[in-house]
């Protein structure tokens, strides 16, 4: 009996040991589970952030690399010593900031190091250059050869880095594939003899904080008083009013007052419906003179069915309904099946750049969609003085004998010092590449270098 007894105990002890036993069993299993996936996800977190830092330093050089190629074609035009110190500035800049870009990449150490090698000739050079310049030095023959071999491979250079890059972007290679295979992908780029032997030169890299070209006249600053608006001011009453006549009060389902607002301008916020149109509108009116300010709307476009002639009759048709006449387009682009186009003022044959007027049309049907009349409030006012004070043969013997002047015309251009400048504006082309440059009408001065880039989506200047 008691045999019996103890061998029962021995039972519930030994399946009481193995309940236990499975438990922790269990319980350490858990742990290590737990354990395991919150190293996986930090691990993926980490590399994530890693995968982040590197496709910031890509885009980056590649926006550098496209930078540099533009600047090297500008100066290849460049003809006098302020313009040509500013692009060699913008040079130095460009290299350097791109070389810093290609170093924190994940790529074995002989892939970019042509690359970095090239940059740093690029940057030292055009560091040289900018010396001399500024010291009342210009540049010879052999150095725009130099330059024109700097920028083929240049050239080279921004095709091979834009591939990677797209690449990288739709996922058809990895970092870690690129890391591991960078040597094959980037040994091609034949930039190791870029520039000739440039000896004695060794300029430690440093950042720049000169004189940086702005860029195209959309980014021109604003003067602190609205020079177009000079009458009483309206109140929200007349400024629906004005609204539905833009819009004919036959088309309009509704609109809906949005209150104010005030800054350098004040004015009239409305939501505007239009019927049989799926999309909302928000237009603001300024509070003097009744003028409309901005407009934009939701809408998307799923086709292009217009030419761009169409498409700009229909803005200049929507411009003269705001009573906007003297005006030329400029320059357009195209994105998602809208066109984005520039018009700016015009006032006695001479184009006025500050006075600048954005309009966005449906390429569908040629809605307009969006407006944008800050520079042309703020800029547009009758201008008292546009003779010029040098002839125009005068002004083109200023820019470089090897441009091939295709038109030439007077034009105002903002400055970087909030003010503007009448200029004589030549178009003109090297090796196929098309270049705007604008020589003072007063004191034949070379004020700016654009260049023109043709695009899938339309005209481009830089």
């Amino acid at each position: 009996m008691l045999e019996k007894f103890e061998e029962k105990i021995s039972n519930i002890k030994e399946k009481i040991n193995k309940k236990y036993l499975s438990v922790a069993i269990f319980f350490v299993f858990g742990l290590v589970t737990i354990f395991s996936l919150e190293m996986s996800k930090d691990y993926k977190i980490q590399k994530q952030q890693v995968q982040d830092e590197y496709n910031k330093s890509m885009y980056e050089a590649v926006s550098y690399i496209n930078n540099l190629e533009i600047e090297l074609a500008k100066l290849q035009i460049t003809n006098t010593k302020r313009i040509t110190s500013t692009t060699l500035a913008s040079i130095w800049k460009q290299a350097n900031m791109a070389k810093e870009n290609f170093e924190n990449l994940p790529t074995e150490q002989g892939a970019l190091q042509d690359a970095c090698k090239y940059l740093s000739q690029v940057s030292d050079y055009s560091y040289t250059l900018m010396k001399n310049v500024v010291d009342d030095n210009s540049i010879s023959q052999k150095q725009y050869n130099e330059i024109n071999d700097m920028y083929n491979k240049c050239i080279t250079l921004n095709n091979v880095m834009l591939r990677i890059y797209n690449d990288l972007n739709t996922g058809r290679i990895k970092w870690d594939e690129l890391k591991k295979d960078s040597e094959s992908k980037l040994k091609n780029v034949e930039i190791s003899q870029a520039v000739s032997n440039f000896d004695g030169i060794n300029k430690t890299f440093q950042d720049y904080e000169g004189l940086i070209y702005d860029g195209a006249f959309s980014d021109h600053l604003l003067n602190s008083v609205p020079k177009s608006l000079v009458n009483k001011e309206v109140d929200v009453k007349e400024a629906k009013e004005y609204i539905e006549r833009i819009f004919g009060i036959e088309n309009i389902e509704y609109i809906k007052e949005n209150g104010e607002s005030n800054g350098k301008i004040d004015l009239y916020n409305f939501e505007l419906k239009l019927k049989e149109k799926d999309m909302i509108i928000n237009i603001s009116i300024t509070k003097k003179d009744c003028k409309m300010y901005l407009m934009i709307s939701d809408r998307k476009v799923e086709k292009e069915n217009l030419d761009m002639n169409t498409v700009k009759d229909k803005a200049k048709e929507f411009l003269k309904k705001l009573g906007i006449t003297n005006i030329e387009d400029t320059y357009y682009l195209k994105n998602e099946n809208m066109a984005i186009i520039n018009y700016a003022a015009v006032q006695d044959g001479v184009i006025l750049y500050p006075d600048l007027i954005k309009v966005k049309v449906a390429l569908d049907d040629g809605q307009i969609c969006s407006f944008e009349s800050q520079g042309y409030i703020f800029n547009n006012t009758k201008r008292e003085n546009l003779i010029p004070k040098i002839t125009i043969e005068q002004a083109q013997n200023v820019i470089n004998k090897n441009i091939e002047v295709i038109s030439k015309r007077l034009a105002i251009i903002p400055t970087d010092s909030n003010d503007e400048v009448l200029t004589y504006e030549f178009k003109g082309k090297i090796d196929e590449k098309e270049f705007l440059v604008y020589v003072n009408a007063a004191t034949a001065i070379e004020e700016k270098v654009l260049m023109i880039l043709e695009t899938p989506g339309g005209t481009l200047t830089m």
